[in-house]
C-alpha cells in the first residue's frame, strides 16, 4: 500500500487534499481517541505519509519511485505474460507434436496392417493357385497313367478289327512321350514301353498288309 492509498486519495490529489485527509482520518485513529492496539501504528503511518506528500519536494520523488516501481511491476508482468505465453504455446505445440507422431504413428501402423494383409492375400492367392497346379498336375497324372497302361495293354481284337485303331495310337502315343516329365521313371518307362508297343503294332499292320495282298493275287 502506497502513501496515497493510506489516504485513500488520488496520486493527483492536491496539498489541501492531503491535509484533509489526514486531518480527518487523525480524528479517527490518534491515540487520545482510539484506543485500539492498533492505533498508534496506523496513526504513525499517517502521519510519515503527511510528511511526505505535504511536501512537494519529497512528494516528487516519491511520484518518480512509485513511477519506477509501477514501470518495474508492468516489465514484471509483461514478463510473465510472456513467459505464460510462451510456456503455453510450447504446451500447444507439445501436443500438436505428440498428435501429429500418434497419427504418423497410427498411418504407419495402418499401413503395416493394410500390407499385412495384402501379403497375406497374396499367400492366399498363391497357396491356392499352387494347389490348383498340385491338383491339376496330379489329374493330368492320372490320366497320363490310364492313357499310357491302355497302350501298353495287349489289343490284339481292336488291332485286328479296325487298322485306324493303330494310328490313333501312335498319335497317341508320340503326344503322351511328349508329355512325361524326364524325373517321372514310372512314366517313362510306362510311355518307353507304350512306344515299343506301336513299333510292334506297326510291323503286325505291315505284316497283315503284305498278306492281304498275296491273297488277292
Amino acid at each position: 500500500m502506497n502513501y496515497y492509498d493510506v489516504f485513500g486519495i488520488s496520486p493527483t490529489a492536491t496539498t489541501e487534499d492531503i491535509n484533509a485527509a489526514h486531518k480527518a482520518l487523525a480524528k479517527t485513529y490518534h491515540p487520545d481517541i482510539n484506543s485500539s492496539e492498533d492505533a498508534h501504528e496506523k496513526m504513525a503511518m499517517l502521519n510519515e505519509a503527511h510528511a511526505v506528500l505535504s511536501d512537494s519536494t519529497k512528494r516528487e520523488m516519491y511520484d518518480d519511485e512509485l513511477k519506477r516501481n509501477r514501470e518495474i511491476l508492468s516489465s514484471q508482468a509483461a514478463k510473465a505474460e510472456r513467459s505464460r505465453e510462451f510456456a503455453e504455446s510450447e504446451e500447444r505445440a507439445g501436443k500438436a507434436e505428440l498428435l501429429r507422431r500418434k497419427a504418423e504413428a497410427r498411418l504407419k501402423s495402418d499401413d503395416a496392417v493394410q500390407k499385412h494383409r495384402m501379403e497375406q492375400a497374396k499367400r492366399r492367392t498363391e497357396e491356392t493357385a499352387r494347389k490348383h497346379r498340385q491338383a491339376k498336375a496330379e489329374s493330368d497324372k492320372k490320366d497320363l497313367i490310364k492313357g499310357l497302361s491302355a497302350l501298353v495293354m495287349d489289343d490284339s481284337v481292336k488291332r485286328h478289327k479296325r487298322m485306324d485303331v493303330d494310328e490313333e495310337r501312335y498319335y497317341a502315343t508320340k503326344v503322351l512321350l511328349s508329355m512325361v516329365r524326364k524325373d517321372d521313371k514310372h512314366l517313362r518307362r510306362m510311355a518307353e514301353e507304350a512306344d515299343r508297343k506301336q513299333r510292334i503294332d506297326e510291323i503286325l499292320s505291315l505284316v497283315k498288309e503284305l498278306n492281304d495282298k498275296k491273297d488277292s493275287k
